[in-house]
């Protein structure tokens, strides 16, 4: 854990936070899919409606596609805009949108997207998406240098980040090595006070460790982590040692952070391969938790009632991603918050 100087008048909110909108980019490389580009996408028409029952739906979406969309969205009011993105994850390349300290005025922190290190080309149109959302809703953006995704950072809303080593200080993402120069870039460009750094991810995850399968704030001084599962799992080490740093970390008054564990998900394996399945990549709404499924139901009644107890007053809903797990990632890595004003 290491504090940085707070920089400039914009904080990157929490995500229980009231939102204007959600964000989410529409599949059409078949490619990508193994021939079920149409099951997925019929999966994605439903999550869309279902989140559009909560708040405002934003979709990029080619014009050529934006039919077919349409049909499955069946009347749901859901807004489509004509881009054409390379993947799905819009969490991780859209834009990160900043809110003044007077919820009166946003402003967008676009950060450089490889592909999680170069690992899936192309990604071009991805890296350029959080700019041309900033011009279509005219709002000024502030473009980084730097690679950042926007699953490798957790925020509490008062400047607090959680992340990891092994995705923030990676070579492949072609910048800084050293957590001093990382902490003072996350401070210039979003506002950051204080760095918490856990170390490793999910062995399976292709994004090297992201945070939002491992742990989530759910109030300022509150986080919700994968709990180590049995130590013949290959992902025991790495969460137990996480398990050991929260422990260790204090809020910016001193206290301990209030702790509550979540259970992994039994192994989703594809070609031989464990999946980077993980309850932690739920979708928080206004309202409503939509909380990523794997076919578990016996395990999945307790997680969403630990969920529950982090946002009470909201609908904890499950929301089945076995086929969307299948390309690495779950609720959050599809969608990108937008803050609203007052």
């Amino acid at each position: 854990m290491t504090t940085v100087s707070d920089s400039g008048k914009y904080r990157l909110p929490a995500e229980w936070e009231k939102q204007e909108a959600v964000w989410f980019a529409w599949p059409t490389r078949a490619a990508l899919w193994e021939g079920k580009l149409d099951l997925v996408q019929d999966q994605l028409a439903q999550l869309y409606a279902l989140a559009a029952g909560f708040q405002r739906v934003c979709v990029l979406c080619p014009k050529e596609a934006q039919s077919g969309l349409r049909k499955r969205l069946a009347g749901a009011g859901v807004e489509l805009f004509d881009y054409s993105c390379d993947d799905v994850w819009c969490r991780d390349f859209g834009p990160l949108f900043m809110i003044n300290e007077t919820a009166s005025e946003l402003h967008i922190s676009d950060w450089r997207f490889n592909a999680w290190g170069e690992k899936y080309a192309p990604w071009s149109q991805d890296d350029g998406a959080a700019s041309w959302i900033g011009l279509e809703l005219r709002l000024a953006v502030s473009k980084e240098k730097q690679v950042l995704e926007g699953g490798a950072i957790e925020c509490n809303g008062a400047g607090v980040l959680l992340t990891t080593e092994a995705v923030l200080l990676n070579p492949n993402r072609g910048g800084l090595r050293e957590k001093a120069a990382v902490e003072e870039r996350l401070s210039a460009g979003l506002g950051i006070s204080q760095v918490l750094w856990l170390g490793q991810g999910l062995a399976s995850d292709d994004t090297d460790g992201h945070i939002d399968n491992l742990a989530r704030f759910y109030r300022e001084d509150a986080i919700l982590y994968a709990a180590a599962p049995g130590k013949a799992h290959p992902d025991y080490a790495a969460l137990a040692d996480n398990e050991r740093r929260i422990q260790n970390f204090t809020t910016v008054d001193g206290r301990p952070y209030q702790m509550k564990a979540l259970p992994l998900p039994a192994p989703i394996y594809e070609k031989g391969e464990m999946l980077a399945a993980s309850y932690l990549n739920y979708l928080v709404l206004n309202g409503a938790v939509l909380v990523p499924t794997y076919g578990q139901p016996d395990l999945e009644g307790e997680v969403l009632r630990i969920i529950g107890e982090c946002y009470p007053g909201r609908e904890i809903m499950g929301f089945d991603c076995l086929e969307i797990i299948r390309e690495g990632g779950a609720l959050h890595c599809l969608s990108q918050n937008q803050a609203a004003l007052v």
